[in-house]
């Protein structure tokens, strides 16, 4: 792969372009395009590499390519194998786009040695605190129209929501709502599908989309000081998503309870 600008992956990456020449193939492919999008090469770690290749390898065997089922199997039987300076986080990067058994392309994690099948289980057996799980579930009655974000952040064989991932989300759709988008980053280069989904899940077509922010604002403000995971969550996962006064969206602020106001305030002035 040294036609791929500096980087040229580890010993490791060169023993599997051998034993798997179509993850060679997309690793080239796909480093050579992130060399030219501006990418550092320093960036290319082993860990990145592979789930770039994770990726569009599944993306393909989901379109139905056999060679790209087959490179999937040979790069779990790899991983499996070692040898054992393979770290963690490359497993992990194998592990992040590989269905979980019983959907479709399970088969690949149903033929998956003891070694990394664990780390799928570890990976994937994830529960939300009780308190946390209720809370979402209480976040999500009280103001329907997050569902599609709790919905594209459920993970696992539990199909438990993301929180943290979540809850950012929410925030980011709030100030969306204030801003009528603007505060939304889409790159010029995305696809018109991303473009399109990061409206369907960001924006809105309700004639007043501040009531949905006051609605979830209150919500938060009411769940503070109830239960400390909870709290964790709202003041991480949510208040320090919130815009400063240079930023798009600030008029949010001026719309937080006390409770909010005073943990924004005590985060900004540590």
């Amino acid at each position: 792969m040294t036609d791929a600008g500096p980087w040229t992956g580890s010993a490791w990456w060169e023993h599997l372009v051998r034993a798997v020449p179509l993850a060679g193939e997309v690793a080239h492919s796909e480093v050579r395009a992130g060399l030219d999008a501006g990418l550092e090469a320093a960036l290319m770690t082993d860990g990145f590499v592979m789930e770039l290749v994770s990726a569009e390898l599944m993306e393909r065997v989901q379109a139905g390519d056999a060679a790209a089922r087959e490179a999937m199997v040979t790069l779990g039987t790899e991983l499996e194998a070692g040898p054992p300076v393979v770290s963690e986080d490359v497993v992990s990067a194998y592990l992040i786009h590989v269905p979980s058994p019983g959907q479709r392309g399970g088969e690949i994690a149903d033929g998956l040695g003891p070694r990394v099948r664990a780390a799928l289980d570890q990976d994937r057996d994830h529960r939300n605190e009780p308190a946390v799980t209720a809370f979402l579930g209480r976040l999500i009655q009280a103001v329907p129209a997050l569902r599609p974000l709790a919905d594209a952040e459920r993970y696992g064989y539990h199909d438990e929501v993301l929180a943290y991932p979540f809850l950012g989300d929410v925030a980011e759709r709030e100030i969306a709502l204030l801003t009528g988008g603007a505060s939304l980053e889409i790159d010029d280069d995305w696809s018109e599908e991303d473009r399109a989904e990061a409206l369907r899940l960001f924006t809105s077509d309700d004639p007043d989309p501040a009531a949905e922010v006051r609605a979830v604002l209150d919500l938060l403000e009411a769940e503070l000081g109830a239960d400390p995971d909870v709290d964790r969550l709202i003041t991480t996962a949510f208040v320090e998503m919130l815009p400063y006064e240079d930023e798009p969206g600030t008029e949010i602020v001026g719309l937080l309870g006390p409770g909010l106001r005073a943990e924004l305030a005590a985060q900004r002035k540590a």
